[in-house]
């Protein structure tokens, strides 16, 4: 038999409950072409393959020196929205 056959298939409702954000954080990430997934034609429902899950959250999530809570996505900077100091506003 195919190897397809004995993966695992998660529905993006366990996906979202395993990384702790919300479904459409989930659908976000598969949008953007970084969770691969799998959909029958004509069908809404989406399923994504533990393997992929498990690689993903290797490739984009680190372990904090803490506790088990992962850290943000690499590259992603936070901090305070500012205005652009070049615009001219008028009232």
């Amino acid at each position: 038999m195919n190897d397809l056959f004995k993966q695992e298939f998660l529905t993006q409702k366990e996906v979202a409950k395993l990384f702790r954000v919300s479904e459409a954080t989930v659908r976000n990430w598969r949008e953007r072409g970084l969770l691969p997934y799998w959909q029958a034609p004509g069908s809404t429902r989406v399923l994504y393959l533990s393997n992929d899950v498990k690689d993903f959250y290797e490739k984009y999530f680190k372990q904090s020196r803490g506790g088990d809570r992962p850290k943000p996505f690499n590259g992603i900077k936070k901090g305070r929205p500012g205005i652009s100091s070049n615009r001219k506003w008028k009232v």
